[in-house]
């Protein structure tokens, strides 16, 4: 892939979840949600080269579901520990931040993959 395929999808990935942040974080719960959604970010960031996001004659619906799948996928195996500094509410809303990036990833793929009704 060349650097302006990858990099535009990633801007715009990046964008979405940036929207999607809660900017005014009060407690720990809602601080965890935004580092669920930065590392999903990355995530996505570090694996973009592992998702075909070409624009071929591929039925689009089933292009998205698979590109859905392998994303939750890669959130699913991401495995936290509480650590000393990480509190329980925190360790939640990473991974409610993760459950809620899967939305954004969606949301995302409908604008890059737009489908035909």
């Amino acid at each position: 892939m060349t650097t302006e395929i990858i990099n535009s999808p990633v801007k715009k990935f990046r964008r979405y979840i940036e929207m999607n942040k809660d900017h005014q974080a009060y407690s720990d719960f809602k601080e965890g949600i935004n580092k669920g959604l930065d590392i999903a970010r990355y995530t996505f960031e570090e694996n973009v080269d592992k998702f075909s996001l070409s624009f071929s004659d591929e039925a689009g619906v089933v292009k998205a579901k698979n590109l859905q799948d392998e994303f939750s996928q890669l959130l699913d195996e991401i495995v936290l520990t509480k650590k000393p500094n990480c509190s329980e509410e925190c360790l939640d809303g990473i991974y409610m931040g993760f459950e809620r990036s899967k939305k954004i990833f969606e949301d995302f793929l409908q604008e890059a993959l737009p489908v035909e009704n």
